[in-house]
């Protein structure tokens, strides 16, 4: 049997991952967050877009107004 140190060094020219760099069961779950997150905002845009949408339009379209005047 190889020391413990050559089956590692073997290991490692081979790509493999040592136990102690494995990945916990709960590794992913940062990015299950996240993703959770940025779904829930996406769904907040889209009901502020639609009950607000009509007066946006009404700001913007006097915004776009106001800079093609004077010129």
């Amino acid at each position: 049997m190889l020391p413990n140190r050559a089956v590692i060094a073997m290991q490692a020219l081979a790509g493999a991952r040592p136990e102690s760099r494995r990945a916990s069961p709960g590794h992913g779950q940062g990015l299950v967050e996240y993703g959770l997150i940025l779904s829930l905002m996406v769904v907040v845009a889209a009901v502020i877009l639609v009950v607000f949408g009509g007066t946006l339009a009404e700001v913007l379209s006097v915004i776009g107004s106001a800079i093609d005047g004077p010129s």
